[in-house]
């Protein structure tokens, strides 16, 4: 699920009248100083051309862009902020937005200013001493929030909103098709999903069918946007509205096989994916399940402190005509978790720059749980603490399974 980002519900910058930015007047009209980076040039645009500047959270949908108006804005995970931010890698004051000079140069110039945080204001990647001037494109990172520095027409702002708005509303539909969690009965389920872009190539579910047999899955698209998000939420809908003729559901690799028929690459824009789909029958605890093309998912007895991976190797679907797809079984000890996961939550970069692998996802996975917090969140968290600063570059997709 994606993390609540508040909005700017007050802020001391003039409103602009065509925006609904919901930022406070400010009567203060004393003379301000204008920083400007070493050997900046700053375009000269006719005042006709109606200059906007803006910040766009990364990943694109998850928030309209924030419009900024002459004056200061702060940015924090508190109240007492103008543009609030949750995280705990986020300072309560964080950092400070001041659009500056507008009477001097065209347009006016927007600076960032670091207030002191514990975990650094970043612009492309480097860590703000003091006051810096942005330029068009820079990118600024707050914790694990990324956002967008751009000029733009009026014009092309408003376009690029109502664009904005079509893409939250498909990123929604991805949303609504993703399961509750479950926290009762003999299979218990929690998940964190958090797309890299506004829409993700992930997908995933579980449900019963109707005789106390489970079944579940994870779909991983290749590539990002619209064509692998909309490919993800066939194959989900597919999977979870028993759309595979002939298919048994509680056969794994038949599943499997008749997913690579209905979903050849040719017919699909060149899209494949990659996909890991698990049966449970609680009469014999044992779990049965196939991945196509994807890496293992870990089962996890923490009563001997066993966590061991579910390997099973198939081709991805979509790319082999006629693949054939094999199962593998595992029993399933009371007590014991499932971890199912795009490699989105391990292909990850780290602050020094190192690239992580599966295994050190896995881990997280061996570390003990924490109470009052769920453990995709746990990992999550972990993940985003080794993380360089801004969006993962994989969508997030990480589901725990549990057997009581």
């Amino acid at each position: 699920m994606l993390p609540a980002v508040l909005w700017p519900r007050a802020a001391c910058c003039r409103p602009d009248p065509m925006a609904n930015s919901g930022f406070r007047d400010d009567d203060d009209e004393s003379e301000q100083t204008v920083f400007r980076r070493p050997n900046t040039l700053m375009p000269m645009t006719d005042p006709a051309d109606d200059l906007v500047h803006v910040l766009v959270l990364q990943p694109t949908g998850v928030a309209p862009p924030v419009r900024l108006a002459p004056g200061s804005m702060t940015i924090g995970r508190t109240e007492g902020a103008d543009m609030i931010l949750p995280g705990s890698d986020v300072s309560r004051r964080h950092c400070q937005v001041d659009l500056v000079g507008v009477e001097v140069i065209a347009g006016g110039e927007v600076l960032v200013t670091d207030l002191n945080s514990t975990n650094g204001t970043y612009v492309d990647g480097t860590r703000v001493a003091g006051t810096v001037a942005l330029s068009p494109g820079a990118r600024v990172s707050i914790g694990g929030h990324q956002m967008l520095y751009e000029r733009r027409s009026r014009r092309e702002l408003d376009e690029a909103e109502a664009l904005e708005r079509e893409l939250h509303r498909a990123n929604q539909y991805v949303l609504a098709i993703l399961p509750l969690p479950l926290r009762e009965g003999k299979v218990r389920a929690e998940w964190y999903y958090v797309p890299c872009t506004g829409l993700g190539g992930d997908a995933f579910g579980y449900r019963d069918l109707g005789d106390g047999t489970f079944v579940g899955y994870i779909v991983d698209v290749a590539g990002q946007g619209a064509s692998a998000a909309m490919h993800s939420v066939s194959v989900a809908n597919v999977l979870r509205q028993d759309g595979l003729l002939g298919a048994d559901f509680r056969d794994p690799a038949a599943v499997m096989t008749r997913l690579n028929e209905a979903f050849p690459t040719k017919n699909h824009d060149g899209l494949t994916f990659s996909a890991w789909y698990w049966v449970y029958n609680p009469i014999n605890r044992m779990l049965t399940y196939c991945a196509a093309g994807m890496h293992p998912a870990w089962l996890a007895d923490r009563a001997v402190g066993n966590v061991v991976p579910l390997p099973s190797e198939n081709a991805p679907i979509g790319r082999v005509p006629d693949a054939r797809y094999t199962a593998g079984r595992a029993f399933v000890p009371a007590g014991a978790s499932l971890y199912v996961f795009s490699d989105g939550a391990f292909d990850v970069q780290t602050r020094d720059g190192a690239r992580w692998t599966i295994d050190d996802l896995v881990a997280i996975l061996r570390q003990s749980p924490i109470e009052a917090v769920t453990e995709p969140q746990r990992i999550y968290n972990a993940v985003r603490e080794v993380a360089r600063p801004g969006p993962l570059d994989d969508d997030f997709s990480l589901i725990v399974i549990s057997f009581p």
